[in-house]
């Protein structure tokens, strides 16, 4: 599909400081959107950043049908720029538009509208270590009290300037405190917690504001099961250093399978690092903690990228630390070699990074 462009025309600037951005509260001037009516979507198109006008009956009010992905745009050493694997955004996305009994979005469409929007706000990418991060989006839009699927959607792109994800990361991968959720579970088999359904994270809220009056600043959430075993945080997944052995929980029906995650599981078997899927037990994860078996934690996804757990508390008020020092060394290790592809400083030989060309058609 051939896309629109109806820019306007924005004063020269220098692009933000990286380290002064507050992340998701800054936008470029210009988004993409296009809708979907009568089996087909239609007038793809770049204009100005604008509001949506919806009937106060669009289902996604009422029965949340609504996905979004994430990833990013980085700028590479010859002022060019580039994508971080956009191909498995695109193809996430339709696997939760497929999920939500939503039209999928032609994987061509999806990456000419990222690489287009970015494109035209190339001015708005600060420089490292700050990146443009993307943000595709798909929301029900008929006007119908009824729980059924909706006959027609928007699909919307914006972009965003962004700096380091968590305030209390000065540089580098850093470390963080994580609560672990025992009162509220994020997903449960045969749900949606493996697609990016919006309401997926709309259940997480509470114990997240919970998190951060404990200066937590994310969720470790655990699975139903009676050994309620670690599945991942809220909008990242979780690894943990056990022995030399990088271990994170198997993909399963209740966990969404990240880039980063499986960026990160490529990159720790060049470093010589074990490799090994298992959903640690709270109380075996509790006891490698504690007799230092588990020498190291680490956040990984799309807006965090690499980032060490310096702790986890727990809600009855105990608090275990990780390891001698966060970031230990495997994870700023894990982090230096994500950002270099990223952003060009070594040659990437997964061809996981894909430069943005002008794409301007009309």
């Amino acid at each position: 599909m051939r896309i629109r462009y109806n820019t306007s025309q924005q004063p020269a600037k220098e692009p933000p400081d990286p380290r002064k951005i507050v992340f998701g509260r800054t936008f470029t001037p210009h988004m993409f959107v296009a809708e979907y009516r009568a089996g087909s979507w239609q007038d793809a198109r770049i204009v100005p950043l604008q509001n949506f006008s919806l009937h106060p009956a669009a289902l996604v009010f009422h029965y949340a049908q609504a996905i979004f992905e994430g990833l990013k745009a980085f700028e590479q050493p010859d002022g060019s720029v580039a994508l971080f694997r956009p191909e498995m955004n695109a193809r996430r996305f339709n696997a939760s538009a497929r999920r939500m009994s939503m039209p999928c979005v032609d994987e061509e469409l999806f990456l000419d509208a990222v690489a287009g929007l970015v494109q035209t706000d190339r001015a708005s990418l600060p420089p490292y270590p700050g990146s443009l991060y993307i943000r595709p989006a798909m929301i029900a839009t008929e006007a119908f009290l009824g729980v059924k699927s909706s006959s027609e959607f928007t699909f919307f792109i914006l972009t965003l300037p962004a700096g380091l994800y968590f305030p209390e990361v000065a540089s580098g991968a850093g470390a963080i405190e994580v609560l672990v959720s025992e009162s509220v579970v994020r997903a449960a088999p045969g749900g949606t917690g493996n697609v990016k359904a919006a309401a997926n994270y709309a259940v997480t809220l509470q114990i997240i504001s919970q998190a951060k009056s404990l200066h937590c600043a994310q969720v470790l959430f655990l699975d139903t099961s009676p050994s309620r075993h670690v599945e991942e945080m809220g909008g990242m997944n979780v690894m943990f250093i056990e022995d030399g052995t990088l271990v994170t929980p198997p993909l399963t029906q209740t966990i969404l399978a990240g880039v980063t995650r499986d960026s990160v599981l490529h990159l720790a078997k060049d470093l010589q690092l074990a490799v090994r899927e298992h959903a640690y037990g709270l109380e075996e994860m509790a006891d490698g903690l504690k007799n230092g078996r588990i020498s190291e934690a680490l956040a990984c996804g799309t807006a965090a990228v690499v980032t060490g757990i310096r702790a986890f508390h727990f809600e009855n008020g105990d608090v275990l630390p990780v390891g001698k020092t966060s970031p230990g060394p495997i994870t700023n290790a894990l982090f230096n070699r994500l950002q270099d592809i990223q952003y060009g400083r070594v040659p990437d030989k997964y061809g996981w990074v894909v430069p943005v060309q002008g794409v301007r058609t009309a």
